[in-house]
């Protein structure tokens, strides 16, 4: 035989090996999951969804029948977080899901109230949860109490408020310690990292177990560590490269204007879409005096991010490394929230942060009259 063919179908079959090989572990690492729901106040009928809470996905949905409701899927993790939810999230409760078999009772308008059983993470997150319950319930009837006040009568209940968040990242924190092989705990330290600065998130990180810090959460703050630069108005800008939209690679140093606005934004994200016609109205007035802005996409599926800058009719530049709320300039800037932006001057110095509608256009009129 032609030694050339020959190679030609050792190789073929080694490829074929190969897949059926890496199928079979794919396989073999994805378990299956059974969720048997029970509800009251639906019509039969009612269709209930199935996604992941991160990234979004879509995994199964049902009808409503006597009552009864049944969504099922694999998962290669221990523990996902996701999320059941009526049409339009009308009704919606998250819970963590385990390889196993799964009951959750619910009930019309207090989907949140859900009753899980089955998922040992969920008991864990519902443990946490109840420690929270009497300072979510204060902040709810404090924030009640800001509608329809404005001026001084509203110091003192801005500091009531500022009072229960102290005591509730007191409570997240002391749960972190003291649950150092908990997923949820390594979760909410990956959740506040940047809020609770690299010092008090290395301090808690050291101490969660080698089984957490192995896990997609625990890896996500050892990231957030070496990464991180705390970034603060006054600081020169951190530079990066992404992609573009048309997939060229693109500098945040390479865009050039006497002010430029680093814009965290996502498909996916509410507010940030509603804001993007404010920010196009705005770059449009100052765009031909120095104004330019650079769009970061927190988004994980391209089709997604793509449409979304069609539809919003985005004209500045545009980048994103697909990875989602953990993408590499998000990680390096500390982002938790979005939108979330920050003004730089030619100097390369941030100068101002989460600048908005009005804010932003004031800001700019003192700049670039």
């Amino acid at each position: 035989m032609n030694i050339f063919i020959h190679n030609f179908i050792f190789m073929k079959n080694l490829c074929t090996l190969f897949y059926l090989v890496f199928t079979l572990f794919l396989t073999a690492s994805a378990q299956k999951f059974n969720i048997h729901g029970t509800v009251t106040g639906l019509n039969d009928g009612t269709w209930i969804f199935l996604r992941k809470a991160n990234p979004e996905l879509k995994l199964d949905s049902s009808r409503v029948l006597n009552g009864k409701f049944n969504l099922k899927g694999n998962i290669e993790e221990k523990a996902v977080e996701m999320i059941i939810y009526t049409a339009n999230y009308k009704d919606y409760t998250m819970l963590w899901i385990e390889p196993k078999e799964i009951t959750v009772t619910v009930k019309a308008g207090e989907f949140k109230n859900a009753i899980t059983t089955g998922s040992k993470t969920q008991i864990e997150a519902d443990i946490l949860r109840k420690k929270l319950i009497t300072i979510n319930y204060l902040e709810d009837s404090l924030t009640k109490l800001l509608k329809g006040k404005n001026g001084p009568e509203t110091t003192a209940i801005w500091d009531k408020i500022k009072a229960s968040r102290i005591e509730e990242q007191k409570i997240y924190q002391t749960y972190v310690k003291d649950n150092p092989n908990s997923l949820i705990a390594a979760n909410v330290l990956q959740i506040y990292a940047s809020s609770w600065g690299k010092e008090k998130t290395r301090e808690l990180y050291q101490n969660i177990s080698a089984e957490q810090k192995s896990s997609k959460f625990g890896k996500a703050v050892n990231e957030y560590l070496a990464l991180n630069k705390e970034i603060k108005i006054g600081n020169k800008f951190e530079d990066f490269e992404q992609e573009n939209i048309n997939g060229k690679k693109v500098k945040l140093s390479s865009i050039k204007g006497k002010y430029i606005l680093l814009e965290f934004w996502a498909s996916w994200c509410g507010p940030c879409r509603g804001e993007n016609p404010n920010l196009v109205t705005t770059y449009n007035a100052y765009k031909n005096k120095g104004f330019e802005v650079l769009g970061v996409s927190a988004d994980d599926n391209k089709a997604d991010w793509l449409k979304a800058v069609k539809d919003d009719k985005l004209p500045w530049e545009n980048v994103s490394d697909l990875k989602g709320d953990r993408n590499l300039a998000v990680v390096i800037y500390g982002i938790n929230a979005f939108p979330t932006n920050y003004l730089i001057d030619d100097k390369g110095i941030i100068i101002a942060k989460n600048l908005r509608g009005d804010d932003l256009k004031k800001k700019l009129a003192e700049l670039l009259p």
